[in-house]
């Protein structure tokens, strides 16, 4: 078992993280075991080793940039599910180290690609054919594509990863499937700030930014070979597979030996060099993937296992790229009109829409219209079976447009040796019929002068009213209340009679 290097196994870190046991080692950091007590869930903490010659002001830069990287990983992992899950970033309390940051990320059960060759190669098994490891290898390779060309807030941009390598693949059991998990995503960049940060430069510093096995030759040499890039991924990607699919490293792993072997353009590592049958295209996919110029190499991700999973007769979906077949609901098409039918539109929708040589319903905007595809229904006129307006359709509306492969009546009917049925006579639309309003009913001619009688007496009341309760008779100004009511009542009376004769 690895050594517990920072003393916190059995803590609690950022109130959360029970610290349970190591896991791994390696030179730029430790793995632990952990437990969130929040999620009730097992959790990964990637603790880095930093060196203790770094000021505070040094740390403070370090942690702002460790940050950053690992909020790009978390936007990353949302996008491209084979890259591991980032969780929390923060600094431990170590009882051994002043400074040491932190990554917590998911928890994954089962073995990296390294252990896999080992376990195979132990066992006497021999190593994976090249297409059941394309075919593995296949999402973390499309993950990777979709990495160099990653949209953000800021725009597109490239992520490299630049250390991959069989201990950066992990194989995950979830549910009795195997899924490729991509390890230690933007953490290449962090091991060279940290390098820069503490002024080493040396070529056998634990810190440098790449393993030296598996690195490129603009890695090694920048100033001759220029800067790393996504063909720098291709080169590792390569690498990787070789060592898959043959067991053993392609490169030695002492230093100048590796260094040498990698910008030799004689010692390519590809896998007829290590001793694979391989046909000559793939052999040559191989060859360009791998040369020491990074000009002369496919310069995507995508481009290299294109050419490898196609002769193989292989392909993996790419990432982020349109909707999934399995997506519950299809977002509409704009760019693409669908096809549509004539047929004429009345607000009340009391006559029927016709249909005209085609199979699927459409309108232009304002309008909303759904139809479900039917069969032809024994001539060239498929009936709609359901027909929704969103909003209320003008008088009429007519959209034409033919289509050349739907079968004319005259052509259905000769295939069945029957004659042409003619189309049947529709009723003429309920805007061309005479509109017919109900008569009114006959009490409603007496309601206007009964109005008027009705005001009068009520007049004529509160005259005789006020009158036997003050004991004097109402008057407004010169005015009496009678000589108004009198003139409403007799105009009343003779609208009722006119009323009654009137038809």
């Amino acid at each position: 078992m690895a050594e517990d290097v920072f003393g916190i196994v059995g803590s609690v870190q950022a109130e959360v993280f029970r610290v349970d046991a190591v896991e791994a080692e390696g030179g730029f950091g430790v793995v632990y075991r952990a437990h969130h007590q929040g999620f009730r869930a097992e959790v990964a903490l990637k603790c880095l080793k930093i060196p203790t010659s770094l000021t505070r002001e040094q740390r403070v830069e370090f942690l702002r940039r460790f940050q950053a990287e690992g909020e790009l990983l978390f936007r990353l992992s949302a996008l491209i599910p084979p890259i591991v899950r980032p969780l929390h970033v923060g600094v431990l309390e170590s009882p051994r180290s002043e400074f040491v940051p932190f990554l917590a990320l998911e928890w994954l059960e089962g073995e990296t690609l390294a252990e896999l060759v080992a376990r195979r190669r132990g066992a006497g098994k021999e190593p994976l054919d090249l297409a059941r490891a394309v075919k593995l290898l296949g999402p973390a390779a499309r993950a990777l594509e979709r990495a160099h060309a990653f949209p953000s807030p800021e725009g597109v941009i490239s992520v490299i990863h630049r250390d991959l390598k069989p201990e950066n693949l992990f194989v995950a059991r979830v549910h009795g499937q195997e899924l490729v998990k991509i390890l230690d995503f933007g953490l290449s960049k962090v091991k060279g700030h940290a390098t820069q940060m503490a002024g080493r430069h040396s070529a056998d510093d634990a810190l440098r930014a790449f393993t030296p096995a598996y690195g490129a030759p603009e890695q090694w040499l920048p100033n001759r070979f220029g800067p790393s890039g996504p063909w720098t991924d291709v080169f590792g990607l390569a690498l990787t597979l070789v060592e898959t699919i043959s067991g053993v490293p392609p490169f030695p792993e002492d230093l100048q030996a590796a260094f040498g072997a990698c910008i030799d353009p004689a010692r390519r590592p590809t896998p007829r060099t290590v001793g694979l049958p391989i046909p000559d295209a793939l052999e040559a996919v191989f060859v360009r993937a791998l040369a020491v110029e990074p000009s002369a190499r496919f310069q995507t991700i995508g481009a290299f296992w294109d050419a490898l999973e196609r002769p193989l007769g292989l392909h993996t979906p790419r990432f982020g790229e349109g909707a999934s077949a399995l997506d519950s609901v299809v977002p509409p098409q704009t760019d693409v009109p669908p096809p549509a039918a004539r047929f004429s539109a009345i607000p009340d929708l009391n006559v029927e829409p016709q249909l005209v040589r085609g199979r699927r319903l459409s309108t232009p905007a304002p309008f909303h219209a759904e139809l479900s595809e039917i069969p032809l229904l024994g001539n060239d006129i498929p009936a709609p079976s359901s027909l929704e307006l969103a909003i209320p359709a003008p008088s009429s509306l007519e959209i034409d447009v033919e289509r050349e492969d739907a079968p004319s009546a005259a052509a259905l009917a000769s295939e069945l040796d029957e004659e042409p049925q003619p189309l049947p006579d529709r009723p003429p639309p309920a805007a061309a019929q005479p509109v017919l309003r109900p008569a009114p009913r006959r009490h409603s001619r007496f309601a206007d002068p009964g109005r008027l009688i009705g005001l009068a007496f009520l007049i004529m009341v509160g005259d005789v009213a006020y009158a036997f309760l003050v004991g004097a008779t109402l008057s407004l100004g010169p005015v009496r209340p009678v000589w108004i009511a009198a003139p409403l009542a007799t105009v009343g009376l003779a609208w009722l009679v006119w009323s009654l004769f009137r038809e």
